[in-house]
C-alpha cells in the first residue's frame, strides 16, 4: 500500500487534490530547537518536524540561503 495517496474531490465545480496519509503510517511530529546564524547574529527557534533533518530544512526554507544552522536539539 502506498504511504501517500492523492484523494480528489469536487468542490464548487473545481477538482482539488489533497494528500492522504494512512493511519498506519502517520507521521509523528516532534518539537526541535534550532540554533542558527543569520546576518552575524545567533538566534534560535522551535519548529515541529519529523526529525532533525526536517527541522533544519524548515529553518533553511524560512530564512533562505544566508542562514547557517548551528545545532538542532529535540525538545520533547
Amino acid at each position: 500500500m502506498l504511504a501517500e495517496l492523492l484523494m480528489a474531490f469536487a468542490l464548487a465545480g473545481e477538482i482539488y487534490a489533497l494528500p492522504y496519509q494512512s493511519p498506519a503510517v502517520a507521521l509523528v511530529l516532534h518539537t526541535y530547537e534550532v540554533k542558527f546564524r543569520l546576518n552575524g547574529r545567533v538566534s534560535s527557534t522551535q519548529v515541529q518536524a519529523n526529525d532533525g533533518g526536517h527541522a533544519k530544512k524548515l529553518v533553511q526554507a524560512q530564512y533562505g540561503p544566508k542562514v547557517t544552522v548551528l545545532s538542532v536539539k529535540k525538545v520533547d
